[in-house]
């Protein structure tokens, strides 16, 4: 079915609530956000030829030249984009900094404009979880929905897949000379080097190649992409996709013993809050895939939350569920920069004109080059624990028990987003805690729908957490001090007065960024944990009936890599629950 642009297409124009014949409006699933995880659930539930689903996103298709280019597709900070970006409040225990909030608003959501980076995370984490008391989600049982949905050129092993549509590979050859570098340093720090950053029993501590979801003609390859291509769009006449939309709030059944998701109201993006809505009626379930900061806005604003939350912005409570927004977590990022020869990082682009037209032509002919966007070809992964003052590494690499809270991600440009002048080239290290304590909230800021949420990211909230981030930039300082001892040609840019406590915490908090990894503001645990649970190990709502979250907010902690690649296998797993749940039904 063509992808629908009028919420009048595919929507009643008043609320009902007979099923029994079918109608405009009805479906059986209804999918809330076209997201990563959104575009891989829509596939996946309609591969049954007689399941209807109704796709909701509140941004476009965008389906252009500058979004399949990686490197023109990932320049956000800049430009026109298919985002919403606002202010957080500001950072209490970061001096009171104010850091930018991005959402996607297009198909296949940040899968469109991210680095591409295809990591799973550690089996120690997942194995975690299970231990935790989440049934059904230990490593073991998450592997098959990893490869279910991956077609793995570059690697290899019982462990990857080679069916899947979503394909990964590496880059075919380190195209900065600074990547090399960092691998020697690595190396000479006693950190050794892997190729498959995936392996389920590859080391906690290492230097490894990353992956990424890219084509073999060089484009980007997005869920939207993989999941949901034009053969499929067009052939599934039970699956309808309606962009442009922007879902006001989820209707309930109050009658029964709990309240039971319904049906949703929905209207154009760019329609003024008096415009009416219209309704969805879902005949199973309702799934939302909005991502960790609009899946909580969605739930909050058709009463889903705190009860004295909800009260204060005069909505009706529908549950009382505390854990709604309530353990927002995301990676934070620290920077180090260094000034390093032009030719050799991306500013390369921005100075010569004749070295841009090369690259470009390169893409265009042959898919390849800079504008593949080849930013992180490596990555450092660390444990803390075991990083002494020297900042070298001393653990055991194969621990199956343990696994990284420090990621340090090489980057030949400048990652603070500051205008630099154009002659020169420079080299960023992005210090990355993988496993923090802290976390914020995602709450509203008005019962209007169209009004963004108030995000607190509570970075650096709670005691541990920026001695991580110490241990982390002095690692990337010495890596840094040893890629100079080996010849690379480097000058200090951007890094900490000094090597004193206070000297690291000072420029940490100041220089303090996000990485866009927003994760667990409505996580998987009971509703009454320690920290409060939004759903359980079936990725159902606390006390309410058809309706799951399926994004990254359902993670217990967030997943310590990058998130693309948990989320898509949240998603399977996702699908593969509800084709049970109603198997058995019918």
């Amino acid at each position: 079915m063509p992808l629908k642009h009028d919420p009048a297409d595919v929507g009643a124009d008043a609320q009902f609530s007979d099923t029994s014949v079918p109608r405009r409006g009805l479906y059986d699933y209804i999918i809330v956000g076209g997201g990563t995880a959104g575009c891989v659930l829509a596939s996946r539930l309609t591969e049954d030829p007689t399941v209807s689903v109704l796709l909701l996103e509140r941004g476009s298709v965008h389906n252009t030249f500058t979004m399949w280019c990686p490197l023109l597709s990932s320049s956000y900070a800049q430009g026109k984009h298919p985002s919403v970006r606002w202010n957080s409040t500001p950072l209490t225990a970061a001096n009171g900094r104010v850091l930018e909030i991005l959402t996607g608003t297009v198909l296949g959501g940040a899968s469109r404009f991210n680095s591409m980076l295809y990591t799973r995370g550690s089996p120690a984490q997942y194995d975690e979880w299970r231990r935790q008391g989440r049934v059904g989600w230990s490593y073991a049982d998450l592997e098959p929905y990893f490869i279910k949905s991956e077609n793995a050129v570059s690697t290899s092993g019982y462990y990857h897949g080679t069916e899947g549509p979503w394909s990964n590979r590496h880059f075919d050859k380190f195209l900065f000379s600074s990547f090399p570098h960092t691998v020697k340093a690595a190396k000479d720090l006693g950190i050794s080097y892997t190729d498959d950053v995936n392996a389920p029993e590859g080391p906690c501590v290492s230097c490894a190649k990353i992956p990424v979801t890219l084509a073999s003609d060089g484009k980007r390859l997005s869920t939207f992409d993989a999941f949901l291509p034009p053969l499929i769009t067009t052939q599934r006449q039970r699956l309808t996709i309606c962009t442009d939309t922007l879902v006001t709030k989820i209707d309930f059944d109050v009658g029964g013993v709990q309240p039971v998701a319904s049906g949703v109201f929905f209207k154009p993006y760019e329609s003024t809050p008096k415009q009416q809505p219209f309704y969805a009626r879902a005949k199973k379930e309702i799934i939302v895939c909005c991502g960790a900061i609009e899946t909580p806005h969605l739930l909050l604003l058709s009463g889903i939350g705190a009860k004295d939350h909800l009260t204060k912005h005069g909505i009706k409570v529908i549950k009382d569920l505390p854990g709604v927004g309530r353990n927002l977590q995301d990676h934070v990022g620290t920077t180090i920069t260094y000034k390093v020869p032009l030719s050799d990082t991306f500013h390369a682009l921005e100075s010569s004109l004749t070295r841009a037209l090369t690259e470009f032509l390169n893409y265009l002919i042959r898919g390849r080059g800079l504008f593949t966007n080849p930013s992180v070809q490596v990555s450092i992964f660390a444990k803390s624990d075991n990083l002494g003052d020297d900042a070298e590494p001393s653990v055991e690499e194969t621990n199956r028990e343990t696994f990284p809270d420090i990621e340090i991600m090489p980057i030949p440009h400048e990652c603070t987003y500051v205008t630099s002048q154009k002659s020169q080239g420079f080299f960023s290290f992005i210090c990355v805690p993988l496993q923090p304590k802290s976390s914020g909230t995602v709450e509203l800021f008005s019962h209007n729908p169209h009004a963004n949420p108030k995000v607190d990211l509570g970075f650096f909230t709670r005691e541990g957490d920026i001695e991580v981030v110490r241990k982390a930039v002095r690692l990337a300082m010495a890596l840094g001090e040893r890629m100079c001892t080996n010849g690379y040609q480097m000058e200090n840019h951007l890094i900490p007065a000094g090597d004193s406590d206070e000297q690291l915490d000072a420029f940490i908090r100041q220089n303090v960024r996000t990485t866009y990894h927003y994760a667990s503001s409505c996580r998987m645990a009971q509703e009454h944990d320690t920290v409060p649970g939004v759903v359980d190990d079936e990725l159902r709502v606390h006390g309410v009936s058809r309706l799951r979250i399926a994004d990254a907010s359902i993670f217990p902690d967030v997943v310590a890599t990058h998130l693309q690649a948990p989320v898509v296998m949240v998603a399977e797993k996702c699908a593969d629950m509800l084709k049970k749940t109603w198997s058995a039904t019918n």
